[in-house]
This record gives structure tokens, sequence and C-alpha cells, in this order.
């Protein structure tokens, strides 16, 4: 009986310290240890391809470059219909988040708020007089949930690199004097193809599930504290809650009062405070991926190549009710 009690007592203090071992792990590589069975985890790991770096130059302009470029660009409102038409930067067209995904899925499926696929997104790209040829400026305004980071990622996708967000958005264009109009403008449409999508913007649920549990795999949840700890459910999720082990760094986080990109040092320090650094896989994600696209770009212009948006989101997630997730307090 003592030899038994011996053998048992020696197997918990071995089991209790590889547990602590995986978790400490685990949270110097950004990744926190949420359950049990994490240690067995990930299912088929598959490593994250390294994407396109950005730089301020490369992604974002000015108010001033802009009145400057006026006849040389396409201009992409990104916002709501209500907001264009109480007042826009002149010559815009108008496409909110919605008119590049498909609506038209259950919401808590795989395919609701999702990219259209490309042989569709590539017509309506072309509705809007993109060519691929002319530069594009997209914009938004603080206070929305960084359409114009989606509407960016989307054109990349698509193998266009001379896009551009406007920096500040609205409010910075009509602080610089920006002319400003109210008229709805169309412009004509344009042939443009895509022949498949870049691979290294988006992950799905099975690459998630996969992984889930890899050693520097980082879940970042950009979406609010209250729905991130599982207290509301806005967009009517199936369940309230969040990816195991995820981080949560709201998206506003990464942009100054005035809706400017915080720079490249502050962002990479905000992400090493959580213990995340470049070295690290991150993926993405909100509700349905257009916060998640606005942080993504943020991140590839911080130096993280490895960083992906979940596109299909948590709605995706906590609508197949095999998938675990957390809430604060359990």
């Amino acid at each position: 009986m003592k030899k038994y009690l011996v053998f048992a007592l020696t197997a918990f203090a071995l089991f209790a310290a590889s547990e602590s071992a995986f978790a400490t792990e685990s949270a110097n590589a950004g990744v926190l240890a949420v359950s049990p069975d994490a240690a067995v985890r990930p299912a088929n790991p598959t490593p994250m391809a390294s994407g396109r770096l950005e730089t301020r130059e490369s992604m974002l302009v000015s108010p001033e470059w802009l009145k400057k470029n006026l006849a040389n660009v396409v201009i992409v409102d990104t916002r709501p219909e209500s907001l264009y038409a109480g007042g826009h930067i002149k010559g815009a067209v108008n496409a909110t988040w919605t008119y590049c995904a498909n609506m038209n899925a259950p919401n808590g499926s795989l395919k609701w708020g999702n990219v259209w696929p490309p042989a569709t997104m590539a017509k309506r790209i072309g509705a809007l007089g993109i060519n691929g040829k002319k530069t594009v400026v997209v914009y938004d305004d603080a206070g929305g949930w960084g359409q114009s980071g989606w509407a960016l990622m989307i054109l990349r996708m698509s193998g266009i690199d001379n896009a551009k967000i406007l920096e500040g958005g609205f409010s910075a264009w009509k602080k610089a004097g920006g002319a400003i109009s109210k008229t709805a403008y169309k412009n004509k449409m344009t042939s443009f193809s895509i022949a498949k999508y870049r691979p290294d913007y988006i992950v799905d649920t099975k690459w998630i599930k996969d992984n889930l549990g890899k050693c520097g795999l980082v879940l970042l949840d950009v979406r609010t504290p209250a729905e991130y700890e599982g207290k509301i459910r806005p967009f009517q999720e199936k369940r309230a809650g969040r990816l195991p082990g995820a981080l949560n760094i709201e998206m506003q986080n990464f942009v100054t009062d005035d809706y400017s990109f915080k720079s490249a040092e502050e962002i990479r320090e905000l992400l090493a405070k959580a213990g995340v650094t470049p070295d690290n896989e991150i993926v993405v994600y909100d509700t349905a991926g257009v916060r998640a696209a606005f942080v993504t770009m943020a991140l590839r212009y911080a130096g993280f190549s490895k960083s992906q948006c979940y596109d299909e989101g948590f709605q995706a997630w906590a609508g197949d009710a095999s998938l675990p997730i957390e809430k604060s307090g359990q």
C-alpha cells in the first residue's frame, strides 16, 4: 500500500509538472492553456504561411495627398449608406462591408458574412470602376468597425497592390478642408478578374480546429471586452463567449484618438505586453471578420507577417455546438 501511494504521488507530481511546463511555454508564446486536453492538441497542425508585409507608404495616404491626386484615383466610401448619404468625399462611390460579403446564408453558418467567391467578387470590384491600374483609396471613420481595413484586405487578396486607406477617415478629410458632396456617385463599370485569391490572408474554422493548442499560435479577439467575456451577443450569435485561450485586444487599441493608425512600434509594444511577438502565428477574429480584417492589416504594417483573419468569425464558431467556447467566470 505504501509503495502504491508513493507511486501515485510521484505520478501526480510528474503530471502536474508537465501541465505547469505546458502552461508556461504556452503563455510565453502568447497562447493560454485553457482545457485539460489542450496538451493533446493540435489535431492536424499546419504551418501558417507568411504574408505580404505593409509599410505606412504602401498602406496609407493622407488627406493632403488625396486632395492633390483626386483625378487619378478611385475613392470608395465603406461606411453605411446612411452616413454616405449625409455627406462623403466628392466623387466617392459607396460600398459597405456587406457589398463584399455573402449575407444570404443563415447567421451562425460557415458562409454568413464571408467574402464572396473570386468570380462574384471580381464583378463587384469592376462595378465600382476598379480595374487594378488606378490607385484605390478606401475610407471609413472613427466609431465604426474598421470597414476600410476590410475593403483593403479584400483588394489585396484580389491582387490589387495599389490600394490604400485614407488615414484618419472622413473626419480627417473634413478637417483638412476637402470637398464634400451629398450626390451619390457611380463609376463606369470596368472589367476585372480574379483567378484565385491570395491564400495568406484568411483562415477558416477547420484550420483553427486542426491547430488549436499549437505552441506559438495566438487567437486574438478584437471585439469589445463585453463580447469577449460572453456578457453580450450584439449580433445574435448562437452562443456568447470566445474561442478557447483567446487574448482580447479591442480593435480601437490599434488607432489613435483621431483615428490614425498607431505607429508600428506602438503596435508591436501593444502586442508584446500580451506576450505576442512577430514570431507567433496570429489568427485575428471578431464576429464576422470586419474588425479582424482591419487589425490584420495593422499587424501586417507592424511586421507581423504570420497574421491572418478568421473571416467566418466567432458567429460561425458559436454556431457549431460541438466546438468549445469560454466565458469569463466559468
